[in-house]
């Protein structure tokens, strides 16, 4: 799993709030100008006061001690000098300002006005991961039945309990996409995986995540119990495009990618400790939960989106390896993750844009 591999960006569309109340949007192209708010709807709506450099190309607006300081072209703002707020651009047409959607959604929110669009989440996308599959069947063994081996491979295992999730989260959820990276016995490549995941197509304010199923296998065969990984904390992804910022991308983009990777790193831990909660509910306090652990696996490394690996147990545990191979323990298990799926979409969309 552990393979150096580039792949392309995911279009990354959902705004988010971080320590310094920082938001990120793509920039809206040119031909949506038609959807875009002029500075006359602007100011009547918020009451607020322009002061505009006409040769600076720079402008405030400013109503009862809030000032919103910004720069035609570039798709950031600053809040009373010191918040950076990362939004759509402001453009200038014809001696006209026009404001994208989501610059002028973020300056109504500002100001205290409610907007038309919700300032609520939606995390739109669930992608299931089966991992191994085809060629690569995994960690394995052979199980004795009448006498006979039979193989046991982790490949069947995590394609059953990922095809009973997406089964279960389509029907709690079925105004949401589950994909299946696989739905049957075969071998997409890691870089197939995540250009999956990344290729996800998000519309402002939503999210996705990245589920990757595995079963466990280890030289001590006394292991045994269930894990979730995350990236580590200290790890850094280029996951903007300077170009997508516009004229102030290169300096701008480093605070813009450590904002990504900042949300990113909380929604996945978050994401885990609610996995890992679903199993304790499902299958109890007989079986090792053996925690939260960070790692940088070529999944959760590439896909750009809350992302997390999860070990469903050991195969070279006798023991577990004979839990494993019975329906009903993959139905706890499914059940288990899928607790931890539920929760976090609550969480993901009880979520306010906060300045």
């Amino acid at each position: 799993m552990n393979i150096a591999a580039e792949v392309p960006r995911h279009t990354m569309r959902r705004i988010i709030p971080l320590c310094l109340a920082a938001l990120l949007v793509m920039l809206i192209p040119r031909a949506a100008l038609a959807e875009s708010v002029t500075l006359e709807d602007l100011l009547l709506q918020t009451g607020a006061t322009l002061r505009w450099d006409p040769w600076r190309h720079t402008g405030n607006l400013s109503r009862e001690g809030t000032v919103l300081v910004f720069r035609s072209g570039d798709p950031w703002m600053i809040l009373n000098g010191e918040k950076l707020i990362v939004t759509g651009t402001i453009l200038e047409e014809r001696g006209r300002l026009i404001f994208s959607p989501e610059a002028a959604d973020t300056i109504l929110k500002i100001f205290g006005v409610e907007s038309d669009s919700s300032a609520s989440y939606r995390l739109s996308t669930i992608l299931i991961d089966p991992g191994h599959g085809g060629r690569d069947s995994g960690a394995g063994r052979e199980w004795p039945v009448d006498g006979i081996g039979y193989p046991l491979t982790e490949k069947d295992i995590v394609l059953e309990i990922s095809l009973r999730l997406a089964e279960a989260l389509r029907k709690r959820f079925p105004d949401k996409q589950v994909l299946l990276t696989r739905d049957k016995d075969i071998y997409p490549s890691l870089e197939d995986r995540v250009s999956l995941a990344n290729g996800v197509e998000l519309q402002p304010r939503e999210g996705m995540i990245y589920l990757s199923i595995h079963a466990n296998a280890s030289l001590n065969p006394r292991a045994e119990g269930y894990e979730v990984w995350y990236l580590p904390r200290d790890y850094r992804r280029m996951l903007v495009d300077p170009l997508s910022l516009g004229g102030s991308g290169t300096s701008i983009a480093p605070i813009v990618n450590a904002l990504w990777e900042e949300e990113f790193t909380h929604e996945s831990v978050r994401l885990a400790d609610m996995i890992l909660r679903g199993f304790d509910q499902s299958l109890g306090p007989d079986i090792p939960n053996r925690g939260r652990r960070e790692e940088s696996w070529f999944v959760v490394r590439n896909a750009r989106m809350a992302s997390v690996l999860v070990e469903v147990g050991f195969l070279t545990r006798e023991a577990e390896a004979d839990r494993l191979r019975r329906p009903e323990y993959l139905s706890r298990i499914t059940q288990g993750i899928y607790n931890g799926v539920t929760d976090f979409v609550s969480y993901f969309e009880s979520k306010e844009i906060r300045f």
